[in-house]
């Protein structure tokens, strides 16, 4: 069945993407399922860190650009893209991403529907045979759907092959979802941090452009004292 554009759900591409193997395969992910669905990728969508560090310099002393940068990229991956998600779609590859981690349990907090999936033929807590493939349990237990698949790609054919048959099984969780069970937000520690969001990003539609950078760097200053109250208390022994 044909979607409309009103139907369409959003997808977070929750993954690490630190190296190219990382970002090509998330890109490719989403390559696949953008025709039926809106997605929001971190390494497209997000800053890039080198652009947001110039726009804070000269206006914080050196040595708090490197939390300020934390603190804003923090709030618009955890406060806006997770917040404005229908699905979380994890990567559950090893190593375990700590933040892929951290987004779905938030995610799954906030009444997102999260989907995992898991390539990776390491097992590491189990065995491989076991239902989730030997991963850690925990950040398994925060999917509402678990996908295992074996992806040897011999070739590029197969594993344009693999990858499809992946995103089918993907687009079949969506399908089968409920997303009828929605839960209003009660965590106030949540509804902080979206406040938050909404006090760096409101407004902005494009986190690449100079004036938005300098306009994102100038509401955390104006706002320091309050993204400092959410920031851990850090002690050195």
């Amino acid at each position: 069945m044909e979607k409309n554009e009103t139907d369409k759900k959003t997808i977070y591409i929750a993954a690490a993407l630190f190296s190219g193997r990382e970002t090509y395969f998330n890109a490719t992910v989403a390559k696949q399922l953008e025709d039926d669905y809106d997605i929001i990728m971190p390494q497209r969508d997000g800053f890039e860190f080198g652009n947001l560090t110039t726009a804070l310099q000269g206006k914080l002393p050196e040595e708090e650009i490197g939390s300020a940068v934390q603190d804003i990229i923090y709030h618009l991956d955890m406060g806006v893209f997770v917040n404005n998600s229908d699905i979380i779609l994890a990567n559950l590859d090893e190593p375990l991403d700590e933040g892929v981690v951290v987004e779905m349990s938030y995610a799954k907090l906030m009444g997102k529907k999260v989907i995992g999936f898991r390539t990776d033929v390491r097992a590491p807590y189990g065995n491989i045979e076991d239902p989730l493939k030997g991963m850690h349990f925990f950040p398994a237990y925060q999917c509402d759907y678990f996908i295992s698949v074996y992806m040897p790609c011999k070739d590029t054919n197969s594993a344009d092959d693999e990858l499809s048959g992946l995103i089918k099984q993907v687009s079949n969780c969506i399908d089968n979802a409920d997303f009828s069970r929605y839960h209003e937000l009660k965590n106030p520690l949540i509804q902080e941090m979206i406040n938050n969001s909404e006090i760096l990003f409101e407004g902005i539609n494009d986190v690449h452009s100079q004036e938005s950078l300098e306009l994102i760097a100038q509401r955390y200053i104006d706002n320091k004292e309050l993204f400092e109250k959410s920031k851990p208390k850090i002690i050195v022994v």
